[in-house]
């Protein structure tokens, strides 16, 4: 009997011994894990760029279809606020045909020196391009007097 417990105790040793080995394993790679990604998470906040804000079209208003890229739409409307600086004019605008109602909206140039051909309180002529980054004034002069 007491080889019978001697023999039954070598096979339990034998069994459990190597789950002992994973279970300590395991614990040894479950807490370096844990302590590198605290650390990676913290240096990804430090050295993370911003990412360019998606774009996004917005609901079209009701009767006006999603625009055309590219093609130019013209317009006309009065300069409330032109910004030099960061390359942007705000224009009371009239309908804009196939593609938005009147409105006071800001409109990006690709291109500052249209900002010449016009000062705030001016009746405009405009033109404005959809593209897949928004849309942008790429024609600006004061309105003729026909267009009054």
């Amino acid at each position: 009997m007491a080889s019978t417990l001697m023999s039954l105790t070598t096979v339990l040793n034998n069994l459990f011994e190597p789950s002992k080995r994973n279970v300590c394993s395991s614990l040894i790679i479950l807490s370096l894990l844990l302590i590198s990604s605290c650390q990676k998470q913290e240096r990804a906040v430090q050295t993370a760029q911003p990412a360019p804000a998606p774009s996004t079209m917005p609901a079209r208003p009701p009767g006006y279809p999603p625009p055309v890229m590219n093609q130019p739409y013209p317009a006309t409307g009065v300069v409330v606020l032109i910004n030099r600086k960061e390359g942007w004019i705000e224009i009371n605008h009239d309908e804009i045909k196939g593609l938005m109602p009147a409105m006071q909206m800001e409109f990006w140039v690709k291109d500052k020196s249209l900002f010449n051909n016009a000062k705030a309180g001016d009746r405009v002529d405009f033109t404005i391009v959809e593209t897949e980054k928004g849309e942008y004034l790429t024609e600006l002069k004061r309105a003729s007097n026909k267009s009054r």
